[in-house]
């Protein structure tokens, strides 16, 4: 892996919105509209976040109607897998972390009872 894609990828963890979706989606794939309600954000700031995310190379993004899901990528390279386990693993009694899982079961439970 170059140095470039390596810096781009640390610009991409520099924010505290993209270290949640991250948390998030190693849980579950996830709408944008879900993503958005256990975050508390505009969908528009949301999508810009998830572009970087995409364009990184830590999401993945399968569009289904209207709906767009995401979900985390398994990376093949070892320093990228590492970077996620960091955030995964290494943030994971972060209060904020642990409170997006939290709502995250709550999202869920009333978006996917109602398909």
């Amino acid at each position: 892996m170059k140095i470039k894609k390596i810096r781009q990828m640390m610009k991409t963890l520099s924010d505290d919105t993209r270290i949640r979706v991250i948390n998030l989606l190693n849980k579950e794939e996830l709408s944008v509209t879900e993503i958005c309600e256990i975050l508390d954000v505009q969908q528009s700031n949301l999508s810009k976040h998830l572009g970087r995310l995409r364009l990184t190379g830590f999401v993945n993004d399968n569009r289904e109607g209207f709906n767009v899901y995401y979900s985390l990528v398994t990376p093949d390279h070892g320093a990228h897998r590492n970077l996620i386990e960091a955030i995964t693993v290494g943030l994971a009694d972060d209060d904020i972390l642990e409170q997006d899982l939290k709502k995250m079961k709550e999202v869920l439970a009333i978006s996917r009872a109602s398909e």
